[in-house]
């Protein structure tokens, strides 16, 4: 059991990354096999989506309590979809790119979202919640204090690091 408020914070950021890695591997396999050849869909160096990690803590939060597959499932997909179109419009303003397009998929909008990723992403909501949020307290809850707060340092270290070197 983590013991105080600085082993909770720093199992957060540990998990954050963890998710984070996720779902730039989702991303970067999704659209390698798309696309025919290898696709890193990170805007960082590291390997992560950081609006994964962001998102997936969220959805930690507000369905800690819930325990209802299709209630996780349908909820998960709302949320995710209008997350996604509120990431797509924000990116946009500030990168001035396009980062994904759904023009192709049924049932989308303005190639933001689709109906396909949408139902993804709820599925995504599901074995996040049922399995990797309880997988990744369980590892954090074995690790040390000391060390767990050395990996979230370390790791926040290296994130910075890795946006001020993408911004500068």
């Amino acid at each position: 059991m983590l013991k105080n408020n600085i082993e909770k914070i720093s199992a957060l950021v540990i998990e954050f990354v963890f998710y984070s890695f996720i779902g730039w591997l989702y991303e970067t396999i999704l659209t390698t096999a798309v696309w025919g050849h290898f696709a890193d869909r990170g805007m960082l160096h590291l390997p992560i989506c950081p609006i994964y990690g962001f998102c997936a803590l969220i959805l930690i939060f507000i369905f800690q309590k819930l325990k209802s597959v299709p209630a996780i499932f349908i909820l998960g997909t709302l949320l995710t979809t209008a997350a996604e179109l509120a990431a797509s419009y924000i990116l946009e303003f500030f990168t001035d790119k396009r980062l994904w397009d759904y023009d192709n998929w049924h049932f989308n909008f303005q190639g933001r979202i689709a109906l396909g990723s949408s139902l993804i992403f709820g599925v995504l909501c599901v074995i996040l919640i049922r399995f990797l949020h309880p997988f990744a307290v369980k590892i954090c809850e074995k690790i040390s204090g000391k060390v767990l707060k050395i990996i979230a340092f370390s790791l926040l270290v290296l994130i910075i690091g890795d946006l001020l070197w993408v911004i500068l």
